[in-house]
């Protein structure tokens, strides 16, 4: 073995797991109804069945297949050190619940899922930079990539709901997809784009706009279809754990780091809806770059305008100042604008509309969720011996530490906390409200071995 290496391994695992199901799901049976004296003869318990969901036909345990393959290596008298593991798992058969037709009298049906695929990387590499001395700096940095794959589902269906399907109505729900991800965002609300005849056309994926006569307001329509419209999966995580030590005194300094991923964001939705975040004020007066006017219609003047991006659906008409009407269909709301056939929207309309519960478009409250973040930093000091002995314990350590202390990246609009998600299901990265701001946590640990 060469004098540089100081250790080296190659692993290999495979593993074949398997879950059941619960047996109450398998055998439902019967539960007490009470009692009759049908038939006279006294009273007698009634039964009755009691499951409000059935199995499908042959119906097979969760089986998982495992395989992983690593490396471990340690160099320059373990000075620099890396592990590397790549793994691939294939879940079949999960057990899921689907809904069932109403004229069933089932509510759902347990189904096998199909085939649920998860490939990924993780790297550690750890070393020691620098040794002088009762000084030394160890510092490890990792890596992880993850990538799950829809191989196949139930019945030949695309697409699997993670959440309530029923809310795609009016929000944004997380999706199992074929050949996609688990955790791709669709809704049915995403605002409808432009498509030209002409693939250059430089209105071609511009908003299609609605518009409200009684309030002369423009605002993105939706598109009533159901949309992709992201993806909650990281494209990769890190870490950088950093450890000082000088004699009897240690400093930890932690930074960890999520890139990609998208994150439902709903406060923004309605933040954004009733005008108390700060992204609402662009628009709202001169001060905030308002357009000043004076309306034709009321003779009043305004200066809250604004000019929505997008282009007016074929064949919508606007009703003008002398009652006529004038068709703006195929037109951007700055072409109108210039033609003089449309004043300004005004902004509180706009951001009403674009948040409302009839009106909302699902776009702007879904954003990427990247962050890098200081997460822990500790120093700590260890208690001479003899003091020790002076207070009879075998040792003693004094320990200060604090928790995610700050952001030092952060992609979510208007400093939303990234770790604000409201549910601890893999499924879902959502924020819906009354979430405590970011808080650090400060502590004093005090260690003592008698």
């Amino acid at each position: 073995m060469p004098n540089w290496l100081s250790y080296g391994k190659l692993r290999g695992n495979l593993a074949a797991l398997g879950g059941d199901i619960e047996p109450f799901l398998l055998n439902p049976g019967f539960k007490f109804g009470g009692y009759t004296n049908a038939g006279g003869f006294g009273d007698q318990a009634l039964s009755t069945f009691s499951a409000q969901s059935t199995l499908q036909t042959n119906i097979k345990p969760l089986r998982k297949i495992a395989k992983e393959i690593g490396l471990e290596v340690k160099v320059l008298n373990n000075r620099l050190g890396l592990d590397l593991s790549v793994y691939r798992d294939n879940s079949r058969n999960q057990p899921i619940p689907i809904s069932a037709a109403i004229e069933t009298g089932v509510n759902s049906i347990l189904i096998n899922a199909g085939n649920i695929q998860n490939t990924g990387i993780e790297i550690a590499l750890d070393a020691t930079p620098i040794k002088i001395g009762a000084f030394s700096w160890n510092s490890t940095i990792t890596f992880s990539r993850n990538r799950n794959k829809i191989i196949e589902l139930y019945g030949n269906r695309e697409y699997y709901a993670l959440a309530d399907e029923s809310g795609g109505g009016n929000d944004l729900i997380p999706y199992a997809k074929v050949g996609g991800a688990y955790g791709v965002i669709r809704t049915k609300i995403a605002a409808a784009r432009f498509q030209g005849t002409d693939a250059g056309d430089p209105r071609n994926g511009l908003p299609i706009l609605s518009w409200r006569g009684d309030a002369r307001a423009a605002f993105p329509a939706r598109s009533n279809e159901w949309k992709d419209v992201g993806d909650i999966n990281a494209k990769f995580r890190g870490g950088w754990d950093n450890t000082f030590s000088y004699k009897r005194l240690s400093l930890n300094v932690l930074f960890d780091a999520k890139i990609g991923g998208d994150m439902i964001i709903t406060s923004l939705r309605y933040g954004t809806h009733t005008g108390v975040f700060k992204n609402s004020l662009q628009g709202r007066d001169a001060d905030h770059g308002g357009i000043v006017f004076q309306s034709k219609f009321d003779g009043k003047t305004y200066d809250d305008g604004i000019l929505p991006e997008g282009v007016f659906a074929a064949g919508q008409t606007i009703t003008q100042p002398d009652g006529s009407n004038v068709n703006v269909g195929g037109m951007t709301f700055k072409e109108a604008y210039d033609k003089g056939l449309v004043e300004p929207t005004h902004l509180p309309q706009y951001n009403y509309r674009y948040g409302s519960f009839s009106t909302a478009v699902g776009d702007y409250w879904i954003s990427e969720n990247s962050w890098i973040s200081l997460r822990q930093v500790s120093l700590s000091y260890q208690v001479p011996q003899s003091v020790c002995e002076k207070i009879k314990l075998n040792a003693l350590s004094i320990n200060l530490v604090g928790r995610d202390l700050l952001y030092l990246y952060n992609t979510l609009p208007l400093n939303f906390n990234p770790a604000s998600n409201f549910s601890n299901s893999t499924a879902v990265q959502k924020e819906v409200g009354f979430i405590p701001p970011m808080t650090r946590a400060l502590g004093v640990t005090l260690r003592a071995a008698f």
